[in-house]
């Protein structure tokens, strides 16, 4: 039986091809497949995957996320949905699910880093409570260009 949408599940050795291809697609400094693989090992990377699964084009990967839980910070390194699969709110179905979980595991932030100019991306992440924290001068290259650190507290639960 099929599923009936997009499910997130842990990256597989057989998805790094097609998260290469998706990364330069999406990046103007996209990660190498060397970056990708030490996330893959290091459990750090989730796929959203489509009904189909990996039984269809690119593995059925509609996007993924690179992330780390470090000191009660969840660090959200690299997110991305495949170019034809934008606009359908699939990132924000990406994000709220690894915000969700990474508050599960006993985050009690969650950080990253934005083109000042990715506007898709910086309204997804406003609409979710982010807030900017910093400006990181001349942090991206290919265009040089600033980003902007953003976090977002998780709710901490009454003792």
């Amino acid at each position: 039986m099929k599923a009936a949408g997009p499910f997130l599940e842990e990256g597989e050795e057989a998805d790094l091809e097609p998260l290469v291809e998706m990364e330069r697609e999406s990046f103007s400094h996209p990660w190498t497949r060397r970056n990708l693989k030490h996330a893959l090992d290091r459990g750090h990377l989730l796929v959203l995957r489509g009904p189909n699964g990996a039984q269809a084009a690119r593995r059925g990967i509609f996007g993924y996320c690179v992330f780390e839980l470090v000191a009660g910070e969840l660090h959200l390194h690299n997110l991305a949905i495949e170019p034809g699969r934008r606009g359908q709110r699939l990132g924000r179905r990406l994000l709220e699910t690894i915000l969700w979980l990474g508050s599960r595991r006993g985050a009690r932030s969650a950080l990253l880093e934005v083109r000042e100019s990715n506007w898709p991306a910086l309204q997804l992440y406003y609409s979710l409570g982010f807030q900017s924290v910093r400006r990181r001068r001349n942090y991206y290259s290919h265009p040089t260009e600033d980003a902007l650190e953003l976090i977002l507290e998780f709710p901490q639960a009454a003792c």
